[in-house]
């Protein structure tokens, strides 16, 4: 049998998995999509669409033009931009790679607690500029790292204990802090046995030190975090964002900060990651941006571009994808596909 695989997110240089369907009579598509127009003209007699569900629009239309499709395997951990009840309903399998960033953006969110906390962005600059140092000028120096508290001693709150927040906890926990946690759709015993408290969520944010977000961007978290909950806050607590820029209300944050409501902001992600340069956080010495790049080391650069074609490949042999996004599909998709 003859297969088409369209994969509308090819770069120059970088390996897509090509090397996995050498044992099928597949013709491989290599495309760039930025519409749904581009997707359908692309890929409608496609078997496989290989995409970013997190950008590139497989909406309900999209997903009714593919008549051939069994799976669209997304590149990315989110998947805000594929309608997965109109994926269903066609039948169609959706992906994506949620476990390719886990030491990545856990790493970035406690990179961020270690900086926020221990003031390195000032204390460097202070040293640059002024060449402040502790045998030279105390008092100087003092002025940029107090008030400094133990790390041992503080909490950090997890909202959001999926895979990469799970991740993020046993670092924390590695660090001495206490870490508790406000996920709705984790079991208690289940945080417990990663030594961390369960809390709901007023608890968490009146508790923690820092705030650390690792959830998903659905209805549900848009805007989670603006001016009530960041009020609740203390003045000393650390927001840290590596998930979502639309989790949290980004004017909320600025407010909060410029009022003196919380310490301090870590953020791999804005609500505009085409960031206006009168961006109030761009000049907040309190604020460390890293412009979506939690995600990155060579090892999962190499990882979110090869796994979608794992399931791909799956599908193709009849296989439900592992990573499949939609697992109330599975059975009808087995009768349909399965062998």
């Amino acid at each position: 049998m003859s297969f088409k695989i369209v994969h509308t997110f090819t770069l120059p240089n970088v390996d897509i998995g090509e090397g996995l369907l050498e044992p099928f009579d597949a013709e491989l598509v290599k495309g760039f999509a930025r519409t749904e127009d581009d997707i359908i003209s692309q890929a409608k007699d496609a078997d496989a669409v290989i995409g970013v569900v997190t950008s590139q629009p497989f909406t309900r239309r999209v997903l009714g033009s593919l008549e051939r499709c069994r799976i669209v395997a997304g590149i990315a951990v989110g998947y805000e931009a594929v309608d997965l009840d109109a994926a269903t309903e066609y039948g169609i399998a959706v992906t994506n790679v949620p476990d390719y960033g886990l030491d990545e953006v856990s790493g970035r969110a406690i990179a961020f607690m270690m900086a926020l906390g221990h003031k390195l962005i000032q204390i460097d600059r202070s040293v640059r500029e002024k060449q402040v140092s502790y045998t030279t000028d105390r008092k100087a120096l003092m002025q940029y790292i107090a008030p400094m508290y133990r790390m041992r001693e503080q909490t950090f709150g997890i909202i959001g204990l999926g895979r990469i927040g799970t991740a993020t906890a046993l670092k924390a926990k590695g660090l001495g802090m206490r870490v508790i946690a406000y996920d709705p759709y984790v079991f208690d015993a289940v945080m417990v046995s990663h030594g961390v408290e369960p809390v709901d969520l007023d608890q968490l944010l009146r508790e923690s030190d820092y705030i650390s977000l690792h959830t998903p961007l659905t209805d549900e978290t848009r805007g989670m975090i603006g001016d009530k909950e960041l009020k609740k806050m203390k003045p000393n607590c650390h927001l840290i964002n590596t998930a979502r820029g639309k989790c949290v209300d980004e004017a909320a944050i600025i407010r909060a900060l410029e009022e003196g409501l919380i310490a301090g902001a870590g953020l791999d992600v804005t609500e505009d990651e085409h960031m206006s340069p009168d961006n109030p956080l761009l000049k907040m010495d309190q604020v460390i941006l890293t412009g979506h790049s939690a995600w990155y080391s060579i090892s999962a650069n190499k990882e979110v571009f090869i796994k979608p074609m794992t399931q791909v490949v799956a599908a193709l042999e009849g296989k439900w994808p592992i990573y499949a996004l939609n697992p109330e599909l599975k059975n009808e998709w087995l009768k349909k596909w399965g062998k």
